[in-house]
């Protein structure tokens, strides 16, 4: 079998088990409801303990007992740091009941469901998600070489081989596959799942403790699940609306990211904790004991070491405005001191925890541009002064209608009186759901793609679900103007974008088992656990495997092997030339282009004898594997080579040469 469902299951009950023992303590400072506290524990508890663990582990080796030992201590940390009387942010009355639990678990099995082999006939087929998964080598570099994870895309003699990415959540992933043995795609499938469902929990809980509503929660399952409307605009319309629109890459919501990129989520999840961290310490007492400016350091160094935008970003961008708009407030409490002491202690923390991933990081600025300024284009005319105002009345409708809709009514129908309870909280909220979204359209990322516009704005959409959620569950039916926009507002919007989300699981996660087809390309991704089998067998986990960076292509929705990223366990020399302008920081475009057409010429049959010694010296391929699907297949330079010899086989379909 490609994937061990007791695998899968017993990676989520240790990812689960971590979360829980370091967040339960934690979560006093958020909510005096038990209930709603778990909620948002196992966030804050994975999060502290993702930041912590990476700075731990870069000193000590990563082995079940020292995980064990590590987590016992920050959970005692924990407990006795958060004893003692508390004032939460919030004190809810209510909260979800069991039957909740229950249905948004099934909801989050869908995001894991795209990323796991699905089968049909002899053929086995992957959800177009599969491929921003190829990060599975990440995790099973760490759980199998340790901290600070070399690079499992690219190798070269002389060159730093540090991996230059945000790797905390996978980190936390190979965290459970040391415990529990399961392999790199084991347990990415599980965190995925578990990351889906801790982001519905927390969404889940403001949505509740805004709304004073327990209702508010079953709200939030199917407006996670609602899509763009662009598809619905397009069945309607035809090509109507390409005929006017620019041809860029569309955001995403919430459904699609949580199976594409789980990693920005849980950060996106963890920076609204971090956001109403950063309230307790401004507005209430929390701050004296510096305990929460500690924990919050840490989720924030875990927010950004899961991803450059949703955690980073966003938050330089968020914490300021919130920080500027309390001063009226810090001033009249006399507090300026207290809370200037309490930030320092944050950003200590929040250094210590990230400053060696900030230093490595850093490196890509030698060789490669990260951001750039833009107007994001709407429309194919290309005037910014007509691209500003599309950016929100047309881009934003169509990808986030129903949620955004519903916060422009919440943000109007907010009382102007500032004295209200939780004021504080509701300027809070509005400044995180506006400013990355500020950010997506005037800043984009240049690496690759632009992954900064659609990350960034994470954050964004989980405070406007919950914004939703709570709007919906106590103004739906209401006779006053707000009451009536709101039901406006569920009943043009809500079914259609449902029904856009539910295309989106269906043609990811269903499609493939009933409909097809069977192809040779999905065969021989099934037959591969044997290959790969073999390979780790003469192959060190330390070691680098030349293999055909095309084999298999056909797979995923942009030409890669998706069975070394998946299947191999083993670091590659030579990845798929996205792979390679993602992860290789230390080559510039062209040369990342120079080693992809290298490796893909060469499997192609064209390989030389020196080509080969070059493949083995420079690029440190120690093992190569060649099947019967490469040119390079049967070629007599393999035969005669005095660079590789062959020492394993299974005739007629695969090589392997040492």
């Amino acid at each position: 079998m490609l994937v061990q469902t007791s695998s899968v299951i017993s990676s989520a009950l240790v990812s689960s088990a971590i979360g829980y023992a370091v967040g339960l303590p934690v979560s006093k400072y958020f909510d005096s409801n038990i209930r709603m506290r778990l909620l948002i524990a196992p966030v804050i508890g994975l999060g502290i303990f993702g930041a912590a663990g990476v700075s731990v582990f870069h000193l000590l080796p990563l082995t079940p007992i020292n995980l064990i030992l590590i987590v016992v201590a920050l959970s005692a940390v924990a407990i006795r740091l958060a004893n003692g009387a508390i004032d939460p942010l919030l004190r809810s009355t209510t909260g979800p009941g069991l039957s909740w639990f229950a249905v948004s678990f099934l909801l989050c099995l869908l995001p894991a469901f795209a990323i796991i082999p699905q089968h049909y006939g002899e053929s086995v087929g992957m959800g177009h998600p599969i491929w921003d998964h190829t990060k599975i080598a990440i995790v099973n570099e760490i759980a199998q070489n340790g901290l600070p994870p070399a690079n499992p895309y690219y190798s070269e003699a002389g060159t730093s081989h540090t991996l230059i990415y945000y790797y905390v959540w996978h980190f936390i992933a190979a965290c459970s596959s040391v415990v529990t043995g399961a392999t790199g795609w084991e347990a990415d499938i599980s965190l995925t799942g578990l990351t889906a469902l801790f982001s519905t929990f927390v969404v889940a809980w403001l949505a509740v403790a805004l709304s004073r509503s327990a209702h508010a929660a079953w709200w939030v399952l199917p407006l996670l699940l609602a899509g763009s409307l662009k598809p619905i605009v397009r069945f309607v319309s035809g090509t109507w609306l390409d005929t006017w629109m620019a041809h860029e890459h569309g955001l995403q919501t919430w459904i699609i990211q949580a199976a594409w990129v789980p990693q920005h989520v849980f950060s996106g999840s963890l920076t609204v904790i971090a956001v109403l961290a950063f309230l307790q310490i401004l507005y209430c007492n929390a701050g004296r004991s510096l305990v929460l400016p500690v924990f919050m350091g840490a989720m924030l160094a875990s927010a950004y070491g899961s991803s450059m935008w949703a955690g980073g970003l966003s938050l330089l961008f968020i914490l300021p405005i919130v920080g500027v708009l309390s001063v009226p407030h810090v001033l009249r409490a006399k507090r300026l001191l207290e809370v200037v002491i309490s930030l320092l202690v944050t950003v200590a923390i929040a250094i210590l925890c990230a400053g060696v991933l900030v230093y490595e990081h850093s490196a890509i600025m030698h060789t490669r541009k990260v951001v750039a300024f833009w107007v994001y284009p709407i429309f194919l005319w290309n005037k910014w002064f007509y691209d500003i105002p599309g950016f929100w009345l047309v881009l934003i409708f169509l990808e986030f209608g129903l949620i955004f809709v519903s916060f422009i009514i919440w943000s109007l129908s907010r009382p102007p009186d500032e004295t209200i309870k939780h004021a504080h909280i509701d300027s809070a909220i509005f400044v995180s759901v506006l400013a990355p979204l500020f950010c997506t359209q005037f800043l984009h990322s240049v690496i690759m793609n632009n992954d900064l516009g659609w990350r960034v704005l994470i954050p964004s959409i989980l405070l406007m679900t919950a914004l939703t959620a709570a709007l919906f569950s106590t103004q739906i039916g209401k006779s006053t103007l707000v009451g009536r926009l709101t039901t406006m507002t569920a009943v043009l919007l809500l079914a259609p974008s449902i029904l856009a989300g539910a295309q989106f699981v269906y043609s990811t996660s269903f499609k493939f088992p009933v409909e097809g087809p069977e192809t040779e390309g999905g065969k021989a991704l099934k037959a591969s656990p044997e290959m790969w089998k073999a390979v780790r067998q003469v192959t060190p986990s330390n070691e680098a495997v030349a293999n055909n960076p095309l084999d298999l292509a056909s797979m995923t929705p942009m030409p890669g092997n998706i069975a070394w990223a998946i299947l191999s366990r083993r670091r590659s020399c030579g990845a798929p030339l996205g792979l390679l302008r993602a992860y290789a920081a230390q080559l510039t475009p062209k040369q990342a282009s120079d080693a992809y057409i290298f490796f893909v010429d060469a499997f192609a049959g064209n390989a030389t004898e020196e080509q080969l010694r070059v493949m083995k010296e420079n690029y440190l391929c120690k093992t190569l594997v060649v099947t019967s699907r490469d040119g390079l297949w049967g070629k007599p330079v393999l035969d005669n080579s005095s660079v590789y010899k062959l020492v394993s086989e299974e005739k007629g379909k695969w090589r392997i040469y040492r």
